[in-house]
């Protein structure tokens, strides 16, 4: 696996923990798609375990090196290609999604892929620490924003482990942390409510310093009465039922 901090690429180095993402699948999982392979690190134990193995690697120098590496595996796909641009909603239901996100677009990401819903079995990922924080932040923590929310509407997360600097050649100047994230199983929204629901949610965190009256003006006084939500508050401080209560107050998250 590679690490993309900030331009630099860091390789994954440290086989114990590669082995140990690798093995958070459990046995022989079917589908798999990898994110960011870099040196393929992890991608030697994913095509060991795997019934199908899908990598996609941006840089074409590195994935033309696995291409080398795995040339007759008939189960491997090496793909150059963005993840952000690749649509993996052809990929068969139940695909297990593993990788190193880079960290410039882990958000982008991560919000891309929970609009998959259940057609992706779970996400073991490797991010930031602060992302990781985000993603658990509670109403009232400064980390709170729009990725929490979403993420904690469609997904469960359980933190597995983390790797410090020395697990990478070179090494980042940041920690990171491994997730296992999966889809609720009955996710309260649909997948045709969910875009006004991000819609609501994003323009409420607009501008973080405001309260939600003034980054949501066009919301009538009974709305607010209606959700028993004081517009004074800000958007960090609402729980996800709280955006639920207010999305439907706003008529579906349209305003």
């Amino acid at each position: 696996g590679a690490l993309r901090v900030d331009q630099e690429v860091h390789f994954l180095i440290d086989a114990e923990r590669a082995a140990a993402m690798v093995a958070a699948l459990g046995a022989r999982p079917g589908m798999v798609v990898e994110i960011g392979p870099g040196r393929g690190a992890l991608t030697r134990g994913l095509a060991a375990a795997a019934e199908r193995l899908l990598a996609l690697e941006k840089d074409p120098r590195l994935a033309a090196a696995l291409r080398r590496e795995f040339a007759g595996r008939a189960h491997v796909e090496i793909r150059c290609a963005d993840a952000l641009e690749e649509d993996l909603s052809d990929c068969p239901a139940g695909f297990r999604l593993i990788g190193n996100l880079p960290y410039a677009v882990a958000t982008p990401l991560l919000l891309r892929w929970m609009r998959l819903g259940a057609r992706v079995a779970d996400l073991t990922v490797m991010v930031q620490r602060e992302v990781a924080r985000r993603l658990a932040a509670e109403p009232g923590d400064p980390a709170r924003g729009r990725l929490s929310v979403l993420a904690q509407l469609l997904l469960t997360a359980e933190p597995l482990f983390d790797l410090g600097p020395e697990c990478f050649d070179p090494p980042p100047q940041v920690t990171s942390s491994v997730l296992r994230l999966a889809p609720r199983p009955r996710p309260e929204l649909g997948a045709a409510e969910l875009p006004g629901f991000e819609r609501l949610v994003a323009r409420a965190f607009a501008s973080r310093r405001k309260t939600l009256r003034n980054n949501l003006p066009e919301l009538p006084a009974a709305a607010w009465d209606a959700a028993g939500i004081d517009p004074g508050r800000r958007a960090e401080t609402l729980s996800v039922a709280e955006f639920l209560r207010l999305r439907a107050a706003a008529g579906g998250g349209e305003v």
